[in-house]
């Protein structure tokens, strides 16, 4: 059975801009209970940052959350996928590119839109396989 990620996607996301801190970005998240955001430049989506990427390059290495940006510990490039691709191909997409989070974007006629975020989710994959 063919499931596409866009039926089991994360709706509810947040972005969050290059410039803004980490103490600031990780009260979102805290806020919200999201452990992932999107990070843009201008709107514009180049990055993702995880409770874990702050904990390993911020807290672990003792840098000042207050002075550090979100920027400067983003996962760059952005992986992401479309909107109809299956979930065995966004496991193998995530397992290839050693992410257990990937944005989700699909068309507009002015360019892509991001819609949502898939967590990996092994026992998802099993069901579609």
């Amino acid at each position: 059975m063919r499931i596409d990620v866009k039926n089991i996607m994360v709706k509810d996301i947040i972005t969050v801009g290059k410039d803004r801190t980490v103490a600031s970005a990780k009260s979102l998240m805290n806020y919200f209970n999201f452990d992932a955001l999107i990070v843009t430049n201008e709107e514009e989506p180049i990055g993702l940052v995880t409770s874990s990427d702050i904990q390993k390059r911020v807290i672990e290495k003792e840098l000042d959350p207050h002075l550090t940006t979100i920027g400067e510990i983003t996962s760059k490039p952005l992986i992401w996928t479309r909107y109809n691709t299956t979930l065995t191909e966004v496991a193998e997409i995530m397992e290839e590119k050693e992410v257990n989070k990937i944005p989700i974007f699909g068309n507009l006629s002015n360019g892509p839109i991001l819609l949502g975020l898939y967590v990996h989710n092994k026992k998802e994959v099993l069901i579609e396989n």
